[in-house]
């Protein structure tokens, strides 16, 4: 009789200690996981949590899965490649798996407080493995009995759970005044299962198949299986699934079942123990005689003739031959032979003809359906180690798949982690590199120091001094730097203080020049520019016959005083008359002199430009007087002046003044030759090579 099976539905890799118990027992195991496990997609509410892990006086978690996820995202929060606890925050569990893996990772009394259901902790003894009443229970209730809600009021508690969960625990807590965080570590999602596992399922839902029983350890699991059965078995035999053994270590799971249809359901104690012992009375309650494996041969369609009733002693010889012909293979002994041919009837030789073939018949049907029966139970038994090992190597593939993901969220982490380091080693470089040279600068002595500066002062100085041809600031740079190594008194710097002294005395020789003064006398010109008078203006025509007529009355009075003696009144009469037609006649005939005809054709317009050109001469001759350029301030100003004497009217004293003015800038600006600092520099530079 093939072996009871018992299917687990537990997520793939996690069933192992369980699977060998249960074939430790004599059952048969089929993995089909209902569930699986992963990581949370968003774990930035579970690293934020914690961060602050030390501000929580209390930290729950809800299942073996939770504490493996959390531990890993503090393993990756602190830096480490263990996640380290702290002592001060009490760790709060449902089950006798979780307490296990707290102790795993160090997480036990007495370092650690760690609060479970009564029972948790290996201690129960129980008895009856399938009687849930009698063992202690393991859940959110069982654990709400063991906390102190009036300590944890208003202080903040964190629950550590898989999406989807129920929130009894965490609803009781918030009532009791506390501040519930809930974080997501993993998720669970539903499986997909392969075929060859719905093959086995099939098989063991097909008449004359070995018993099933299905343990189901989660109402979500629960939930699973009636989805994924109603999406692959057909009606008949989802309808014999619902008939199977069911194993639930709780009650909310066992309601759950019988919810959805399942109608044999026995509660088992919590924990692997009282799974293993719920199955050993199920597998022992099913167990039995092996029943017949093949049916009886059928009889003879007809019965043999009758035959006439022999003497009694030949009667007892038949019988025996019979008997002997039954019992033997297919040879008849010696002695039957012997006596059947001391017979006085050869009429009976046909009934132990028959009777031989009857038992031969017999005995090859029998050896027949022997044969068939072994063969197959020997397919049988062939088509379940496959089934089993195939499902054993689908559980190793989901789980190395798992472990694949995984493998694969640690590679990244490990490659963001490396890239991060990476970024901080070339910051820590470059730093290094700056803090180097801050240190090669602090490490620089005075007397470079004192050097940059002193080569610092002299550039500039030689710069103002080619450009601007300033000498005192040449004169006062080096003298600075005379006075600065003058404190130093080192010997080193006696050639450098020798250039110094000789440019120094070159700087005192050159004779100063005021191009300052000379700048603003052409600056006042420009200003007097427009108030010339031209010689082609009306202004011009009215001056010179104002003047005109004032010589002529003062030589008429100077002739009548002369001659009033001798001609007495007829002479003062003819005079009057004299200088009346004089001064008609000149109203009507001008005459003037002008050694230059194209100044008396200037029009307004002509006269406007010519003045702006005089100013622009004279701007020019003073940007070059400031640049230094003696040969350019030369023609602009000759030529500004060359102007204003060939067009402007000579004799006015505006006129006369701007000449003036054109004539002291001129003679103010003396152009000298500058010397350079050339010899400084150069012993400067010979100085630092050394």
């Amino acid at each position: 009789m093939p072996r009871p099976t018992v299917v687990v539905t537990r997520p793939a890799g996690q069933s192992r200690q369980l699977t060998e118990a249960l074939q430790a027992a004599g059952l048969d195991v089929l993995g089909f996981p209902l569930l699986a496990i992963g990581p949370a997609d968003d774990d930035a509410p579970l690293r934020a949590a914690l961060e602050r892990l030390g501000e929580f006086a209390l930290v729950v978690f809800v299942s073996p899965n939770a504490i493996q996820y959390a531990f890993d995202a503090l393993a990756a929060v602190q830096g480490n490649a263990v996640g380290q606890w702290p002592s001060g925050v009490p760790v709060a569990v449902v089950g006798p798996a979780s307490v296990a893996a707290l102790a795993e990772r160090g997480i036990a009394a007495p370092d650690h407080r760690v609060i479970a259901p009564a029972g948790a902790d290996g201690h129960c003894n129980d008895t009856n493995g399938g009687a849930a009443a009698e063992g202690p229970r393991f859940d959110s209730e069982a654990l709400w009995a063991q906390l102190e809600p009036a300590a944890l009021r208003r202080r903040a508690v964190l629950i550590v759970r898989g999406n989807g969960g129920r929130d009894w625990l965490g609803d009781r807590l918030r009532e009791a005044g506390a501040e519930v965080t809930a974080v997501e570590a993993y998720q669970r999602t539903l499986p997909e299962p392969g075929a060859m596992q719905w093959q086995a399922v099939r098989e063991g839902l097909s008449a004359g198949a070995a018993p099933q029983a299905w343990l189901l350890t989660s109402s979500e699991a629960v939930r699973n299986l009636d989805t994924l059965a109603r999406q692959n078995l057909s009606p008949q035999e989802l309808a014999t699934l619902k008939q199977v053994q069911c194993i639930a270590p709780h009650a909310r799971i066992a309601e759950q079942a019988e919810v959805l249809g399942f109608t044999r359901i026995v509660r088992a104690a919590p924990g692997d123990a009282g799974l293993l012992a719920a199955c050993k009375q199920w597998a022992d309650a099913y167990a039995g005689p092996v029943p017949a494996s093949a049916a009886a041969p059928a009889a003879p369609a007809a019965a043999p003739a009758p035959r006439p009733e022999p003497p009694p002693a030949m009667t007892n010889r038949v019988e025996r031959v019979t008997q002997e012909s039954t019992s033997s293979s297919t040879t008849i002994p010696p002695a039957a032979t012997a006596s059947a041919s001391a017979g006085p009837a050869p009429s009976f030789t046909g009934p132990r003809r028959n009777a031989a073939l009857w038992a031969l018949v017999a005995v090859l049907v029998l050896a027949t359906a022997g044969g068939f029966w072994w063969l197959q139970q020997r397919v049988d038994h062939l088509t379940e180690e496959l089934a089993r090992r195939q499902q054993s190597n689908d559980a190793l593939v989901q789980e190395t798949r798992v472990l694949s993901r995984n493998a694969q969220d640690t590679v990244k982490e490990l490659q963001a982690k490396v890239g991060s380091l990476d970024g901080q080693v070339g910051e820590t470089r470059d730093k290094q590199a700056a803090l180097e040279q801050v240190y090669q600068d602090l490490m620089r002595n005075r007397d470079d120091w004192e050097i940059a500066e002193i080569q610092q002062l002299l550039t500039n100085a030689g710069q103002q001094l080619q450009l601007t041809g300033n000498v005192q600031v040449a004169l006062a740079a080096l003298q600075s730097a005379d006075t600065r190594l003058a404190r130093t008194d080192k010997p080193q710097y006696n050639l450098l203080r020798r250039a110094l002294a000789r440019d120094i005395a070159r700087m005192k020789a050159v004779p100063d020049t005021d191009l300052t003064g000379a700048a603003i006398k052409l600056d006042e010109a420009i200003n007097q520019i427009d108030a010339l008078p031209l010689l082609s203006s009306e202004r011009m025509l009215e001056r010179t016959e104002a003047g005109d007529r004032q010589e002529a009355s003062r030589g008429a009075a100077k002739g009548a005083k002369a001659s009033a003696p001798a001609s007495g009144g007829t002479g003062n009469w003819f005079t009057r008359l004299w200088d009346y037609m004089r001064e008609e006649m000149a109203q009507v005939i001008r005459i003037r002199k002008v050694d230059d005809t194209e100044a008396l054709l200037l029009s307004g317009d002509q006269g406007w430009f010519l003045r702006e050109n005089v100013k622009l001469r004279l701007l020019n001759a003073r940007l070059a007087l400031l640049s230094r350029n003696e040969p350019v301030f030369r023609n602009d100003l000759a030529a500004a002046q060359a102007m204003i004497g060939r067009y402007f009217d000579a004799k006015s004293r505006r006129v006369q003044t701007v000449l003036t003015l054109l004539k002291q800038a001129q003679a103010g600006a003396v152009t000298v030759q500058l010397p350079t600092m050339a010899e400084s520099l150069g012993a400067l530079h010979a100085l630092k090579k050394e």
